[in-house]
């Protein structure tokens, strides 16, 4: 698999601080100190402790100024950002942001849709300067991708990403996703169900990214348990966790998981109801019970590109 980098200019890219809450000031946690991060976000990016039970766990996304994730004849999120026009390097910035959150995080997550738009779709971080700065702090050279898929119908199953032997992969399915894959899948893999021992489960993981497909298989049906997921990935060392898949961040926020969106917003209109927003394959929270989000903090590149970072609550749900 070819590793892509991208010449990432601290000072076209640099963004203004608008807002900074308070209470990233408590925010202890700083997995990669990185002196291009603090050029173009202007500090480290710190977060709380991360849970004992499941890793602390973020996303990034970019959406237009009516919330639509991607174009009606382009499905790919990237065009929402890349098709600005008047964004200059903002857009940049963008995809910048998202390379920084692949730079600091142990693992990322994506879902078959996403694999489906790009045959050689991989998280890794693609700037330089910050892979030096994660190397430093211990971290694996690439953060371990995760495919979560209910029933593996989505997944294409020629996909590079599968048979890696560079990227660290594995794939989280139900048991009829298994049952899909064993019919269906070419490769090798190997199963474990999370109810075996722990060093047998680490076992199993640890093959990710040597030519065998380590699929994890939880819950009923073809309904994989998440949360069994999540405790499983905090044994197994993650503790900071992105999330690139919009439908699964998604279940994560009703499931009162997700602690924070990284959402940067293009300031372009999209409209249109045959286009992708977040959640739109479920039902929406009502007026009684939903989750609040905190603003962390606010920056600006210029007048048409604005990033965000929210913090989620859940005390009314």
């Amino acid at each position: 698999m070819k590793f892509t980098m991208v010449p990432f200019n601290a000072e076209k890219i640099k963004i203004s601080q608008i807002f900074k809450n308070r209470a990233c000031e408590s925010f202890a946690d700083t997995p990669v100190f990185s002196e291009k991060i603090k050029k173009v976000y202007g500090y480290d990016i710190s977060f709380p402790k991360a849970p004992a039970d499941r890793p602390y766990i973020f996303s990034s996304f970019v959406t237009s100024i009516d919330g639509k994730l991607a174009y009606a004849d382009k499905p790919s999120a990237f065009y929402v950002a890349g098709k600005n026009q008047m964004a200059g390097e903002g857009k940049n910035t963008d995809f910048w942001i998202l390379n920084a959150l692949r730079g600091i995080c142990d693992a990322a997550i994506i879902g078959g849709n996403s694999m489906e738009t790009d045959a050689d779709y991989a998280m890794y971080c693609m700037d330089e300067d910050i892979q030096r700065d994660r190397r430093k702090a211990g971290l694996s050279p690439i953060p371990l991708n995760i495919i979560m898929t209910l029933d593996a119908s989505d997944v294409p199953l020629d996909h590079k990403l599968l048979k890696s032997r560079e990227v660290p992969s594995i794939l989280c399915t139900s048991p009829e996703g298994c049952s899909f894959l064993r019919e269906h899948y070419e490769g090798e893999m190997i199963e474990v169900s999370g109810k075996e021992e722990p060093g047998q489960i680490h076992e199993v993981l640890s093959k990710a990214g040597k030519g065998v497909l380590p699929v994890l298989v939880t819950g009923e049906g073809k309904f994989p348990d998440s949360k069994l997921i999540m405790k499983i990935l905090r044994g197994f060392g993650i503790r900071h966790l992105l999330i690139e898949s919009p439908g699964y961040g998604h279940y994560l926020v009703k499931q009162e998981m997700m602690d924070e969106f990284f959402l940067n917003m293009s300031a372009v209109y999209i409209g249109g109801g045959d286009t992708m927003t977040l959640g739109k394959a479920d039902k929406g929270f009502s007026a009684e019970a939903h989750p609040h989000t905190e603003i962390l903090s606010i920056h600006m590149f210029n007048e048409y590109f604005v990033y965000f970072r929210y913090r989620f609550h859940y005390e009314f749900m």
